[in-house]
């Protein structure tokens, strides 16, 4: 199995991309993280889900969560009024959130390639290389695992001895 076997389109977000933009490109995709471009529309970068869900919350809340048990649903309601005030910019620009450098990897990089280089750099998103810049095509952490978990069940092409 090979990179290209396992690539995907994903959406791509930018800096001025609101909280509420970024929370359904993750919740209808089921994302592990957020693909980010540059100004040049460019992937360089990878936000994780937990990281966007930060935009969502406000941040006496995140530095004190006993607060958020005081909140009933009419006030929760209000705390997300204003979220599509909030964007990833913020979140790029915030020293305390961890922006993953895109990994490249080419089309031709076997599962086991894909898999140690994904770990090796701490990443759940890589790009594939040579995939069009309209229609960039990346490989998950979920798909590698899928197929990992595949070639352990004996799915794979050589199948499971023993």
């Amino acid at each position: 199995m090979r990179a290209a076997d396992l690539q995907v389109v994903l959406p791509v977000a930018r800096r001025e991309t609101t909280a509420v933009e970024a929370g359904r490109l993750i919740a209808e995709g089921g994302l592990v993280g957020l693909v980010i471009a540059d100004e040049a529309g460019t992937p360089t970068a990878i936000l994780s889900a937990v990281d966007v869900l930060q935009l969502m919350v406000p941040d006496y809340i995140i530095d004190d969560p006993s607060l958020a048990g005081v909140f009933d649903e009419k006030g929760a309601s209000e705390l997300w009024d204003r979220l599509d005030e909030r964007t990833i910019g913020e979140l790029l620009d915030d020293a305390g959130v961890t922006v993953r450098r895109m990994l490249t990897i080419e089309p031709d990089d076997t599962l086991i390639e894909v898999a140690a280089r994904m770990v090796d750099a701490r990443t759940q998103i890589a790009r594939v290389q040579g995939s069009p810049k309209d229609a960039p095509t990346f490989v998950t952490l979920p798909s590698v695992v899928n197929a990992i978990l595949g070639y352990w069940a004996g799915k794979g092409p050589e199948g499971r001895t023993g």
